[in-house]
């Protein structure tokens, strides 16, 4: 998710609290509430984002790590390609199926606490009956490629997904197994975030503030911008006598599309306002 702008500075998601301290710092929501698995994160990461650096076992010089520049879609969990004959990294698969795509997200601050993906297996070329559905799938994601999808010397190749390494900013990573990986799926709010954060910030960063102040541990925020939301609640980055400090709140029921997630917000909202009147 993007960053966004507060009085002309932006705030990262996933940078760490400012002032005292981190590892001293008091949690200033609850860690229990409901929070996406670090494998439905990778997962959705990994849908949003259509380029990576291919890594191949270079045959020259032999025995290297070779990174390339690829892009990508994500078939039932496995992501393919479609490249060269040509490619150096092509022959090197001829030679070894060994290798990893690094699927990383762009934004603005410290590149360090933006989020990344690592898949780790073996990449091999897709049989005759595989080819429809692999070139469904990725001309739906890359359209540009049907210039060249029946070019004579390209050909689909699928990474057989293994192990994932997830990394989402400063001290959030973990080893994600192959299990996990096939089971989570993306979240489906993905595609409507950036515009409820937008909104957000733009038109109700009181009704945050005030939730801030009244549904976590957050009393003294002076101010605060949304900075994520998935189908099971919202993070922000609120201002406090400490620094940016961040919160998460967690939904009542979860959101799939942009008019429930409103619907869960407002009852959000409603409650703080109400500790407020009381």
């Amino acid at each position: 998710m993007s960053e966004k702008e507060n009085g002309g500075s932006s705030i990262p998601r996933h940078a760490p609290p400012k002032g005292a301290r981190t590892q001293e710092q008091e949690l200033l929501y609850d860690p229990n509430i409901p929070t996406p698995t670090h494998s439905e994160l990778a997962r959705t990461m990994v849908s949003k984002i259509g380029t990576g650096t291919l890594c191949t076992m270079s045959t020259e010089p032999d025995g290297y790590p070779y990174g390339s520049f690829v892009t990508f879609a994500i078939l039932e969990g496995n992501p393919i390609f479609l490249i060269s004959s040509l490619a150096e990294h092509t022959k090197n698969l001829t030679a070894s199926s060994k290798s990893s795509l690094l699927v990383a997200e762009a934004g603005e601050g410290n590149p360090l606490a933006l989020g990344r993906v690592t898949l780790i297996g073996d990449c091999s070329r897709l049989s005759d009956g595989e080819v429809d559905s692999a070139r469904i799938e990725f001309l739906e994601k890359h359209e540009s490629a049907s210039f060249y999808v029946d070019f004579k010397d390209f050909h689909f190749y699928r990474l057989q997904v293994s192990s994932v390494r997830y990394i989402g900013g400063f001290g959030r990573m973990s080893w994600v197994d192959e299990q996990s990986w096939f089971e989570a799926e993306s979240d489906p709010l993905s595609p409507f975030s950036n515009d409820i954060i937008e909104h957000m910030n733009e038109d109700h960063r009181d009704a945050m503030m005030i939730c801030c102040q009244n549904l976590s541990k957050a009393k003294d925020a002076s101010d605060a911008v949304m900075t994520g939301i998935d189908r099971y609640g919202f993070e922000m980055s609120a201002i406090t006598s400490d620094g940016p400090r961040p919160i998460r709140l967690a939904f009542r029921n979860e959101a799939t599309n942009s008019e429930e997630a409103r619907s869960e917000i407002v009852s959000l909202v409603k409650d703080a306002r109400k500790i407020s009147e009381t």
